[in-house]
């Protein structure tokens, strides 16, 4: 049987303390795991898909983390410039398999955009890009 600092072998109520202290603990570390990431918060690894401009965007509402929403500086394959509210240039690539919506349109200097993508390793890249 173990022993405890003192040599003597730990009581049956003690053992059942450290049981039910435990117990509570790995309970309450569990609930907070899952308070941790209530909704509205996207999982790990989440791009939202978005069809259409969104109204929210106009009050410039959204999701930094997966949404660029600017102006079309300048387009090129693979690439796409855009100047954001603050003023900053921006270049996001366009990857294969990267829709344009809607079907067809090719950004124009001037008009507004929303790239909706994912950041990788400092670059914005866009799975999707929405014109206004």
């Amino acid at each position: 049987m173990d022993r405890i600092s003192n040599g003597r072998a730990p009581s049956r109520t003690s053992r059942l303390l450290c049981a039910a202290v435990l117990a509570a603990g790995l309970a309450g570390s569990a609930g907070a795991v899952a308070l941790a990431q209530p909704y509205p918060y996207p999982p790990p690894g989440y791009v939202p898909v978005y069809e259409h401009w969104q109204p929210a965007w106009d009050r410039f509402e959204y999701d930094r983390h997966h949404v660029i929403v600017a102006t079309v500086a300048q387009f090129q394959p693979y690439r796409l410039l855009v100047r954001r509210r603050d003023g900053e240039l921006q270049m996001i690539d366009l990857k294969n398999g990267t829709v344009i919506r809607p079907y067809g349109a090719t950004p124009e200097p001037g008009e507004q955009v929303a790239a909706i993508g994912y950041y990788s390793y400092g670059t914005f890249v866009a799975n999707r890009i929405v014109l206004r």
